[in-house]
């Protein structure tokens, strides 16, 4: 079975280059809470897979802004009710480069 991602959450920033998501990985009966990280290019598909998913989704209705001086801090955080499930394609897109795991 492939590895799903089911995204919770997601911060970035005006002024990094990659986007954190938070979630859980699912892969056969094994799931776990996970952060990683995706490269900044790849939020746009991303908001549009979740449109495309979702009836009537607005990013603007979940996002949350923090002013921080010269930086600005986004943070949107999905309801349940949305189909928030993504494969590894799905995030990575074309790339051939992997994802980064967040790990302690």
């Amino acid at each position: 079975m492939e590895k799903k991602f089911e995204l919770k959450e997601m911060w970035f920033n005006n002024t990094d280059a990659e986007v954190v998501l938070i979630g859980i990985l699912h892969k056969d009966f094994l799931q776990y809470d996970t952060k990683v990280r995706m490269p900044i290019t790849r939020l746009n598909a991303l908001v549009n897979l979740l449109q495309r998913n979702n009836d009537g989704f607005d990013l603007y209705d979940h996002m949350c802004c923090f002013n921080l001086g010269f930086i600005t801090e986004y943070n949107v955080v999905l309801p349940v009710e949305l189909n928030r499930m993504f494969t590894n394609h799905d995030l990575v897109g074309e790339a051939l480069t992997p994802l980064k795991q967040i790990r302690a």
